[in-house]
């Protein structure tokens, strides 16, 4: 990611994708951030965009909801590296986008560029890296957020009500669909 913002540094979609990773976000959670989200000390996620389907009346759009999928606003701490991510994201800012309040907007009908953006880059990433991105396999950029949350709980001693603040699921969902408390007497038996 860093070589390619380095070639096209006012392609926002390589951006996107970066702060994807470090805040295991939702795909829909990226467009819609603000510059007025983030705080000294967190990024506040409490909108998102969602993909309003093809009908045989309308295109498919995308509409900026002023609420997160599980409808509850959470608060992810700035660690180094995110800050260092947001200060390499406002330099480029400050020179191609001075006037969008958006993290990454785009010339689009709300401003900013589309969730579909963010994955249709990352899967032509992984085919130049001869990475092959298959329904077969859980290979996308919702894994990213898998093992982000599968790490703080593992790291935490299983604390899987931390894990459902930062990311926003509740402890049920976190309990049935990540992985945690390997047994690991079993797993190197298997």
């Amino acid at each position: 990611l860093h070589e390619y913002q380095k070639k096209k540094p006012a392609y926002l979609p390589a951006y996107a994708l970066e702060m994807q990773i470090i805040m295991a976000l939702r795909r829909g959670e990226v467009p819609p951030l603000e510059w007025d989200d983030i705080d000294g000390s967190f990024v506040q996620i409490n909108k998102e965009q969602i993909t309003v389907k093809k009908t045989k009346t309308q295109k498919e759009h995308f509409v900026i909801v002023p609420h997160t999928k599980t409808y509850v606003d959470r608060y992810f701490p700035i660690s180094d590296n995110l800050a260092d991510f947001l200060q390499r994201l406002s330099a480029v800012h400050q020179k191609y986008y001075p006037n969008s309040k958006y993290l990454f907007p785009a010339d689009s009908a709300n401003g900013v560029i589309t969730n579909n953006t963010i994955y249709d880059f990352y899967r032509r990433t992984c085919n130049k890296l001869g990475i092959e991105v298959s329904s077969e396999f859980r290979k996308g950029t919702h894994s990213f957020r898998r093992n982000a949350i599968t790490d703080v709980i593992n790291s935490s001693g299983g604390n899987v009500i931390l894990a459902s603040k930062l990311f926003g699921n509740s402890p049920e969902v976190a309990k049935k669909n990540y992985f945690t408390e390997i047994d690991m007497e079993n797993a190197l038996e298997c």
